[in-house]
């Protein structure tokens, strides 16, 4: 897992498109994607996209999950509330 001060963040919660072309990415390089949502927590939020397409935001320890089945404008919800 990468340092996180070398993980992309996020000026704005993730958006549905946002989330879907990290799916992408992450099934295409067959590896996870990782960024930093913005927070004021300590250590930072981070959302983290497996190459199956699920979706887990993570402080220090897991958060939430959304399963490849759920539509990326959910979880973009999710995140946003």
């Amino acid at each position: 897992m990468p340092d996180l001060q070398d993980l992309p963040t996020l000026e704005t919660p993730p958006t549905a498109a946002r989330i879907t072309e990290m799916r992408e990415k992450a099934a295409a390089k067959d590896e996870t994607v990782q960024v930093l949502l913005p927070t004021e927590t300590d250590p930072p939020e981070r959302l983290v996209v497996s190459p199956r397409g699920t979706c887990v935001l993570l402080q220090d320890t897991r958060t939430a999950s959304f399963n490849p089945s759920v539509p990326a404008d959910e979880v973009a919800d999710a995140l946003s509330a």
